[in-house]
């Protein structure tokens, strides 16, 4: 396949400049020193003898969305090793709580077929389990090549990805062919995948339903619940630029009817240098600079990583950011999950059947523009007593462990 072979060439060719780009990432934080090597594919941990299910999870939120599976597989006891990859700092801080004996965590090694070698001698994986939408051209040539069986879990295939994967036509089908089944979050990505070259594809539901909330530290829930007393909470989560800017237009009026509002900015990258243009009359506190709540805070950016579980639990209303703006939205469930009234924009084109089920559920509302968001905050902080998800939470549970049995039962059929 020509268009493979060009990127083979390429991919070998770029690791001459390779450790210049990782320099640079190390340097930005990016990438994690003391264990760098994992990305040339160089491990200093044992492969347990048996089976080894390798699992490769893009980020934080893929890695997040399987725990429930690998827990499933931590209780199999003819499996000997589940090895998880990611590509970020940020997922192997989160996923270093969740390791033990039998569940190990590895940084994905760069595409390039020589450290991609090192990788798959070192583990021989049972299976490769690829998490959404991670697809490694050179990895996949190399699974196949070693007759190890590759799937897709929680499959996610947009119609704009699609576009795009269909411009070549010849080269989608030769990488999408080497899988042997994809387990799609919804009937429309198993349609895409399947016209892509996948033909065992089936719907197996979206795997974010099985979320397990992870409990925030005691210590710093305890410390923020006291500062917040009897407080009104509003949290903008996940907020991107331009966002951020309508949350704090918001919060000025809010402050007119709500003398006790407090709005809590979480955004979803935290190192950008300006969120505001002016707080002004706000008494902005910033978490990263450890600064406190008091009674003139009506506006606090929690631009720290990992706490984002902690908010959703003190909140009491809640908009779900990357939805106002043209970005396609960000997951819901985990707001869900705590049983708080969510609110999103019209750009949710990231999760539709996710989104879908949740307005079904009666958990959110939608909203076309700034005015429209700050009226149904307004109507949800006056009517908070009237709000009971209790009965549909479990709902939301129930269809989450059907899931994972199903996606189980088809990774149990490829296990070598």
């Amino acid at each position: 396949m020509i268009v493979y072979k060009i990127y083979r060439i390429l991919t070998n060719i770029l690791t001459i400049i390779i450790p210049l780009y990782v320099r640079n990432r190390i340097k930005n934080g990016k990438e994690d020193n003391e264990r760098i090597l994992e990305r040339y594919g160089q491990s200093n941990l044992l492969r347990n003898k048996g089976k080894v299910i390798w699992f490769h999870a893009a980020s934080i939120g893929e890695s997040l969305s399987i725990l429930p599976l690998v827990k499933h597989f931590n209780n199999d006891k003819s499996i000997s090793q589940i090895l998880i990859s990611t590509g970020t700092v940020t997922s192997a801080k989160i996923l270093k709580k969740k390791t033990n004996k039998k569940i190990i965590h590895q940084y994905i090694p760069y595409d390039v077929p020589h450290y991609i070698d090192k990788f798959l001698s070192h583990w021989k994986p049972s299976i490769a389990v690829f998490v959404e939408s991670e697809i490694w051209p050179n990895f996949i040539y190399e699974l196949k090549k070693r007759n190890i069986k590759s799937i897709i879990i929680n499959g996610r295939m947009t119609p704009n990805s699609f576009k795009k994967w269909s411009y070549s036509n010849k080269f989608s089908e030769f990488l999408f062919s080497h899988f042997d089944a994809c387990c799609a979050q919804n009937n429309d990505s198993a349609f895409f995948y399947k016209k892509l070259g996948i033909q065992n594809t089936i719907n197996t539901g979206n795997l974010k339903f099985a979320y397990e909330p992870i409990k925030p530290k005691k210590n710093k829930f305890d410390e923020l619940k006291a500062q917040l007393k009897y407080r009104k909470i509003f949290l903008a989560a996940s907020t991107h630029p331009g966002e951020e800017e309508i949350i704090k237009n918001i919060t000025i009026n809010l402050k007119k009817s709500f003398k006790n509002i407090l709005t809590i900015v979480v955004p979803r990258h935290t190192n950008r240098l300006d969120y505001f243009s002016s707080t002004k009359g706000l008494g902005l506190s910033v978490r990263s600079k450890n600064q406190k709540i008091n009674s003139r805070t009506y506006l606090y950016l929690a631009d720290t990583i990992g706490e984002l579980n902690m908010f959703y639990k003190l909140a009491d209303v809640i908009f779900i950011g990357g939805s106002l703006v043209k970005h396609g939205g960000q997951n819901p469930i985990e707001a869900a999950y705590e049983g708080k009234k969510i609110i999103h924009g019209i750009h949710i084109q990231n999760f539709p059947d996710v989104y879908n089920i949740l307005k079904h559920l009666k958990f959110t509302q939608q909203v076309n523009n700034e005015r429209q968001l700050e009226h149904y905050i307004k109507k949800a902080l006056i009517n908070l007593s009237k709000f009971n998800d209790g009965i549909n939470v479990k709902k939301l549970k129930r269809e989450g462990r059907t899931t994972v049995q199903e996606v189980a039962k088809v990774i149990n059929q490829f296990i070598l």
